[in-house]
């Protein structure tokens, strides 16, 4: 019945030395695939990131400026301006320096249709927040009715 047990002892000390560099090495070579291949799409991302910028794109520095590049140079450096449209403010900024793409240029425009479907959505939020306003104090003078009621029946 427990001759299983009796087996097991009996080879647990005589494990071949290479079946634990066997294991050793896949271990190895798992530990190198789970941090090269996570890299490697991370700089595809990164350099996607640097090929897509463009005159007009809204931008977030590694030193968290935000501005729009109004100027790509050839030296790989871009004007950004990081003030209003009012008063600009234009910085020179490495390409390497860009930290994160907020507003892509080349993003798709919105749909400008003819309907007055946007004013009707409008008005119809506007209707929905004036309709639950009174419901909320409402339940408030509820609530508060019901603390002062509580409060008079401990007295």
């Amino acid at each position: 019945m427990f001759d299983f047990i009796l087996l097991a002892d009996e080879g647990s000390g005589n494990f071949p030395q290479w079946v634990i560099w066997v294991i050793l090495a896949v271990i190895l070579v798992g530990m190198v695939l789970l941090t090269i291949i996570p890299q490697k799409k991370r700089q595809k991302q990164q350099q996607e990131m640097m090929n897509s910028l463009a005159v007009g794109t809204k931008i977030m520095t590694i030193g968290r400026l935000v501005g729009v590049i109004v100027q790509v140079n050839a030296d790989n450096t871009l004007h950004v301006n990081v003030g209003t449209e009012d008063q600009p403010t234009v910085i020179v900024i490495d390409r390497n320096a860009v930290g994160l793409v907020l507003q892509n240029v080349a993003a798709p425009a919105p749909v400008v249709s003819d309907a007055p479907a946007p004013a009707a959505e409008e008005q119809k939020s506007e209707e929905v927040f004036a309709e639950e306003a009174p419901a909320a104090e409402e339940a408030a003078k509820d609530s508060a009715a019901e603390d002062t009621s509580a409060e008079e029946k401990k007295d």
